[in-house]
């Protein structure tokens, strides 16, 4: 199993807690910890320390936040250096954490925790797109000229 711990500003965490939840069910196995405004930042990291031990036993642990350079990032990033299975990236969008969640439905392990987190960021930057709607400019005419 992967371990998968979310975190961000507000209730950034809740929210992909709950996308992954309704997109993935209940297999999706995941911990979110929120940076909740006024929160005070030791008792964040506490939190956030906590999640990230309980997948002591996981071969890969993957902090997953919202931006970085934020205090979740910044934290996150401090408590990986004392962890050496845990890397912290930044950026989280669905598709990343419905890659991770899958690969744990699926039962994968990934002993590799640099290449995970490669992969990770591949999934995340694929999938980031824009729609754009393609007007004909010249008038198109059917076969009998109409």
């Amino acid at each position: 199993m992967i371990g998968i711990v979310v975190t961000g500003h507000g209730g950034f965490a809740a929210g992909m807690f709950a996308n992954v939840k309704m997109l993935a069910g209940d297999d999706a196995e995941l911990k979110a910890v929120d940076f909740a405004d006024g929160m005070d930042i030791e008792a964040f990291e506490k939190q956030l320390a906590e999640a990230i031990d309980s997948y002591a036993q996981c071969q890969s642990v993957l902090v997953l936040a919202d931006i970085a350079g934020g205090s979740p990032f910044n934290r996150a990033a401090g408590l990986s250096m004392t962890r050496p299975n845990v890397r912290v990236l930044s950026g989280l969008n669905s598709s990343m954490l419905m890659d991770l969640c899958m690969r744990n439905i699926l039962g994968e392990d990934c002993p590799d925790v640099d290449a995970l987190a490669e992969e990770i960021m591949q999934t995340g930057h694929e999938n980031i797109s824009k729609f754009v709607l393609e007007v004909p400019t010249e008038p198109q005419e059917d076969e009998d000229g109409i």
